[in-house]
């Protein structure tokens, strides 16, 4: 406070931490401009302990493995992107995930086209390790990680689907589901456009 006091210019972490402890809004403590009070249930913004992230935000940790939406493979990111991204916890709640087991994801391939593209990032649900209904899972089977929707036939055979219909249906019959692990349930999905 003392550097700013005397002319320095603060980095924008330090304009977060001000800003809350003081409860003054950014605009008015960084530029001089609009109120200085948050107005009362505002968007002010109030940072939570010791992790620097807004209120209401949590850290969600991005796995290093990109299940392949193609033939099936295993591939370790390289692009130097951010091993953690924040997202609001209550809207986290709202899709159908604890923040505790949400982990980020990069699909690969194009069998889930145009449901899942090649690079969109994805939010799983690690906590969910069984079939529980239709929906897309990421999965190791046959020694390959696979992101693929599940299908339960009433013969108790599982179908690995494709959305792309230029890949084929494959069947797990009842013998072979042991070998078949189910890593988590994809959430949301995002990529650009």
């Amino acid at each position: 406070m003392r550097k700013y006091l005397l002319g320095s210019e603060p980095g924008l972490d330090n304009l977060l931490t001000m800003a809350g402890e003081l409860n003054v809004t950014l605009d008015w403590l960084a530029a001089g401009k609009g109120p200085m009070r948050p107005a009362a249930g505002g968007n002010a913004l109030t940072l939570s302990g010791d992790s620097g992230l807004p209120y209401g935000f949590v850290p969600v940790p991005k796995l290093d493995i990109r299940p392949s939406a193609g033939a099936g493979s295993v591939a370790v990111q390289e692009d130097g992107e951010a091993d953690i991204v924040a997202f609001k916890e209550d809207w986290l709640r709202r899709i159908g995930v604890s923040p505790k087991f949400a982990r980020l994801m990069v699909a690969q391939g194009d069998s889930m086209w145009d449901t899942i593209n090649d690079g969109d990032l994805m939010i799983v649900d690690i906590s969910v390790r069984d079939f529980v209904d239709e929906a897309v899972y990421v999965l190791a089977y046959g020694g390959l990680v696979r992101l693929k929707r599940l299908q339960m036939l009433r013969s108790g055979v599982l179908l690995l689907r494709s959305d792309n219909p230029k890949y084929q249906t494959e069947e797990v019959p009842p013998g072979e589901q042991p070998d078949l692990i189910i890593g988590g349930r994809v959430r949301w999905v995002g990529g650009s456009i």
